[in-house]
């Protein structure tokens, strides 16, 4: 008899039925209702002593260009034996009752075919129903997989709502492998995000913008004497410490002192940081490595000073008006 049946069956199919047979050998032969526990154990998940894994949850997400199939056996039913599935002649998974499972393809004819597989009993060379879908780009099909007590598998597509009803107590069928070569995964893996830029080290200067420009002054022409100095001494430095570092990035901040109009003291700040970095840029630095902002008085480092204009509040304000130059190391 065994001689018969091996050459019945291609010896995938032989491979399905029995992993179908370890499968009954730790099911109850009549059971009219498949286990109801949501959970798997972990650490036997897939095996034969826990062939399905967690309860269903309908998708949410599906690769636009593919379809996805689900097919299941609703958990009341009749228990004997498996359902043996293949798609496009290849075996996919033997389906036990309460169990379902999906298979994402690109929009073409899927061909399916079923026959139960009882325990013990004689083996089949045909199958017990044979159906093809046409599935669409983005499309959720569902078929029922039911045997109604006479040791034959039927398949039956059905509408997404009751399909969703009834497969709210199945559980996934994870023990076998699919073997339907066209199966792709139903979702696009998410690309993976470079990771943030680790600052390696930060330093700021802080330079006086009195020092720098003349009064009234936001331009590189308006730039003293005294100021041109310190810049070209500070431009030195980075460059030495800096230059060759791609990943040192400098930020110029110009800060105006709380006298006057708000949103003149702004146009001021940005004016005097742009033109520190125009300065940094022909004493040849690296422009893309560089920006220049304006703050005006919004962060001002003494705030006690006041802001009517007089004589003193202005020589107490003197702090304020600055211009700070930050760098930047970062590393991946």
């Amino acid at each position: 008899m065994n001689s018969i049946n091996a050459r019945l069956f291609s010896s995938s199919r032989a491979a399905a039925l029995a992993a179908a047979f370890a499968l009954l050998g730790v099911c109850a032969a009549h059971a009219q209702v498949a286990p109801t526990s949501a959970y798997a154990d972990p650490e036997t998940a897939g095996s034969v002593t826990e062939p399905q894994g967690e309860g269903y949850v309908a998708p949410q997400k599906l690769n636009p260009k593919l379809a996805r199939v689900t097919l299941y056996r609703p958990a009341q039913g009749f228990a004997t034996g498996v359902a043996h599935l293949e798609v496009n002649g290849h075996y996919h998974t033997s389906l036990q009752l309460g169990g379902y499972t999906e298979v994402c393809v690109e929009p073409a004819d899927f061909q399916l075919a079923a026959h139960m597989v009882q325990a013990g009993g004689e083996l089949k060379n045909f199958q017990d129903a044979t159906t093809t879908l046409k599935p669409q780009a983005a499309q959720n099909l569902y078929v029922r997989v039911f045997e109604y007590g006479d040791g034959r598998a039927t398949l039956t597509p059905i509408k997404a709502e009751l399909a969703h009803a009834e497969l709210k107590d199945t559980r996934r069928q994870i023990h076998a492998a699919t073997r339907v070569a066209e199966a792709k995964e139903c979702v696009e893996p998410e690309p993976r995000q470079a990771p943030a830029p680790r600052i390696v080290k930060k330093e700021s200067i802080v330079l006086s913008a009195d020092a720098l420009f003349a009064f009234g002054k936001a331009d590189v022409k308006g730039i003293s004497a005294q100021g041109r100095d310190s810049l070209d001494e500070l431009i030195g430095r980075l460059q030495k410490q800096y230059g060759s570092d791609d990943n040192a990035l400098i930020q110029i901040t110009g800060h105006a002192d709380p006298l006057g109009n708000p949103a003149a003291n702004k146009r001021l700040s940005e004016a005097r940081a742009l033109a520190i970095r125009s300065y940094f840029i022909q004493g040849g630095m690296s422009a893309k490595r560089i920006t220049g902002e304006g703050m005006g008085d919004t962060q001002p480092v003494i705030t006690t000073c006041g802001k009517t204009a007089t004589p003193e509040s202005i020589e107490c304000n003197k702090p304020n008006r600055r211009v700070v130059v930050s760098v930047q190391v970062t590393a991946r």
